[in-house]
């Protein structure tokens, strides 16, 4: 039996080919080949889950995928949390089926609007909609997932990847998670 296929697109988020380079995470940026590693973070900057892909894929789709992963266990007797209290993004994630998304799970979020998106709604009138809810101050606390994958990236394997398989690359990053949280 093939103990690749076994680990394969699922956990990594990338696509099934059958190998090639998007197959294994691998995709064409600046400067070559990379790999990004889309990560949620709790209040102490330690990762609760993370999804890797090629280094060309947008964020904002990878959002409900990163979600999923969630899974924190409770103290007591019960099923394992699924959703956070609150998200907050960056302006890549700041689409309309993103915003749903959370709307329909009832999460709350801090998303900042692009200024096209917000010239094209003040254009359409009332018929625009009302302006996204934005608390400056709640996001300022968004540099954790930055300070957290900083810390990721304090270990040289998970910064400099040099596995050729994405499941090894993935179990690299799950170790490295690992060490941050037995640290903290």
């Amino acid at each position: 039996m093939d103990e690749p296929g076994r680990f394969g697109a699922a956990e990594t988020g990338c696509p099934p080919g059958g190998g090639g380079q998007i197959g294994e995470c691998l995709g064409r940026y600046r400067g070559g080949f990379t790999t990004k590693i889309h990560l949620v973070a709790d209040g102490r900057c330690r990762p609760l889950a993370f999804v890797l892909t090629p280094g060309h894929y947008g964020d904002g789709p990878q959002l409900e995928h990163v979600l999923r992963q969630i899974s924190v266990p409770r103290r007591g007797v019960g099923r394992p949390r699924t959703r956070p209290d609150h998200v907050l993004d960056d302006k890549a994630y700041t689409s309309r089926s993103n915003r749903c998304y959370l709307r329909r799970r009832g999460i709350r979020h801090t998303i900042p609007e692009r200024l096209d998106q917000k010239r094209h709604r003040q254009g359409r009138g009332s018929r625009g909609g009302r302006p996204t809810g934005f608390d400056s101050e709640r996001y300022k606390k968004r540099n954790t997932v930055e300070r957290a994958i900083n810390r990721l990236k304090g270990f040289r394997a998970v910064a400099t990847r040099y596995e050729k398989r994405a499941y090894i690359y993935l179990g690299t990053v799950t170790l490295a998670a690992l060490m941050t949280w037995l640290r903290t």
